[in-house]
């Protein structure tokens, strides 16, 4: 199946959250500055998504090959035991919003300004993701995304491109030699239905993460996902 691309997603900055979040004077000059910010980006900012519904054809004990391309992890091994379809993501704020937080040359505003493309990112998330809920209606679901475990490094960046192909270009992103995407403020995944509760920061000893979103549960790697073996 070809990729979609979302384009039409709606980005207007929280600058009440901002203003919170950074603890500026009200009635300051930085209020108006930020409000300022905010009003600029919302009128260049473009945040894009795009999506596939691909196929699982194969799957070993560390490995699954999906729409012909082989990933190699034990742990999506396992979490997509039961399952015949994922849909790989990107979204990104965009190079529109990234270009526009260049010419910000003030070290205090860029760092509002990249609050402000974070904020791009979302956005392009969650309408992203409701735009696939509407249509394929999963219900509960869970991700994985390459770089964020040991078991699924950053390497697998180029298959999960591979599969959405060359229209990835068209929301302007690319992969770099180290694997890393451009524009900075993109995420990948591949999603899939799920019953479990199911979330990558469980498995993940890193400490003082910024983005972690559940408590590392120590052992969870070798009782969920028999990993014991190989990590020996």
């Amino acid at each position: 199946m070809e990729s979609n691309v979302i384009d039409a997603i709606s980005f207007e900055p929280d600058v009440e959250t901002l203003l919170a979040s950074f603890r500026v004077d009200r009635n300051g000059p930085d209020c108006r500055t930020i409000a300022r910010l905010c009003k600029e980006a919302q009128e260049i900012a473009r945040p894009k998504f795009i999506y596939k519904v691909a196929f699982i054809e194969d799957r070993g004990e560390d490995f699954v090959v999906i729409d012909g391309v082989r990933f190699k992890s034990r742990v999506m091994s396992v979490n997509l035991s039961r399952l015949n379809r994922v849909f790989p993501i990107i979204a990104t704020s965009g190079r529109e919003i990234e270009e526009w937080s260049k010419g910000i040359d003030d070290m205090l505003q860029r760092y509002w300004a990249d609050q402000v493309k974070e904020m791009a990112l979302r956005s392009a998330v969650k309408q992203g993701l409701e735009a696939i809920d509407k249509k394929y209606q999963l219900g509960k679901t869970a991700y994985m995304s390459p770089g964020s475990l040991e078991d699924w490094p950053l390497t697998e960046q180029t298959g999960l491109f591979a599969l959405l192909g060359n229209r990835v270009s068209d929301i302007g992103v690319e992969l770099t030699e180290s694997f890393l995407m451009l524009p900075p403020k993109t995420v990948s995944r591949i999603m899939f239905a799920t019953e479990a509760d199911y979330q990558n920061c469980r498995l993940c000893p890193r400490k003082n993460c910024p983005n972690r979103r559940a408590p590392h549960v120590p052992g969870l790697y070798e009782k969920t996902y028999g990993l014991q073996k190989q990590i020996n």
